[in-house]
């Protein structure tokens, strides 16, 4: 609908699309109701005719509530006014930033990026990462400590009589959600994620090796170190596109900025002091 030729726009405009109790909704009323919806939103609302006619009835319903707000002088009343006033000027006031943000001629953002990652080396510094796999019996209680202690011990004696850690994970385990993956914790972490009795012991690791029992707030872990990454400078490549972003973005609303404060009272503001005052205690 919104990509027809203006003539047949113009003839969808003026059909009634649905009428009940004196209320038409009308191919204009649909035109500007898929003006407020996203790309995926307008696709949704028009892929079959059940949606289509369940957003017209959004639409009755809106206009059929308005009728009456309006038969009953709502629309009149002053605290109505003002609230309609106020959606008339944040409209009007994002319809104008929608525009500015259209018209700010953009820098050249990779020039800027480069200049950036040149002389602020320290943000793109990345430190050491880890690959971690761990069993765990979990502790809920004192009554449980001892008991949970045995039974890691137990496991700790089973690896080292050369049973496969992740085979024993998937069965041992009490993280159900990692051991499912060997006790792979997913993914790369960083020291500062984890709690620090589990961190202190894994980074002592070297690949392949498995600590000794590690007792945290969880209860007590076995950990093998799966993969260490050093902490290293990221390259600009690596960064380049997240940087570019971030630096488009604060050029954007700095711009944005100016431009809100140039709308601000000037140096040539006057205020009516006596009718403040007046204001102020209620006169």
């Amino acid at each position: 609908l919104l990509a027809a030729p203006l003539a047949q726009a113009a003839s969808w405009d003026e059909r009634i699309l649905l009428s009940a109790g004196g209320i038409v909704v009308t191919g204009q009323d649909l035109q500007q109701e898929l003006l407020l919806l996203t790309g995926p939103e307008r696709i949704q609302a028009l892929a079959t005719p059940d949606r289509l006619k369940n957003l017209l009835r959004q639409i009755y319903l809106g206009k059929r509530l308005t009728a009456e707000a309006e038969r009953l002088g709502l629309d009149r009343t002053p605290l109505t006014q003002a609230r309609l006033m106020a959606v008339r000027r944040q409209t009007l006031s994002e319809a104008l930033r929608e525009q500015a943000e259209e018209r700010i001629e953009p820098p050249d953002i990779t020039a800027l990026a480069r200049e950036h990652y040149a002389t602020r080396r320290d943000e793109f510094q990345l430190p050491d990462q880890f690959r971690a796999a761990h069993i765990l019996k979990k502790v809920r209680c004192d009554c449980e400590r001892d008991p949970q202690r045995q039974r890691i011990e137990q496991l700790r004696a089973r690896l080292q009589a050369g049973e496969d850690f992740a085979a024993l994970a998937k069965t041992e385990s009490e993280d159900t959600e990692s051991a499912v993956q060997g006790g792979d914790l997913g993914g790369w972490v960083k020291r500062e994620q984890l709690v620090a009795p589990f961190a202190d012991a894994m980074v002592k690791l070297e690949p392949g090796q498995v600590s000794g029992v590690v007792e945290t707030q969880y209860g007590f872990h076995l950990i093998k170190l799966l993969e260490r990454q050093p902490a290293r400078l990221q390259s600009f490549e690596e960064a380049q596109s997240g940087l570019e972003e971030r630096l488009r973005k604060t050029y954007n609303q700095e711009q944005l900025r100016k431009q809100a404060a140039s709308y601000m009272p000037g140096a040539d503001a006057k205020f009516d002091d006596p009718a403040l005052e007046a204001v102020l205690q209620g006169r």
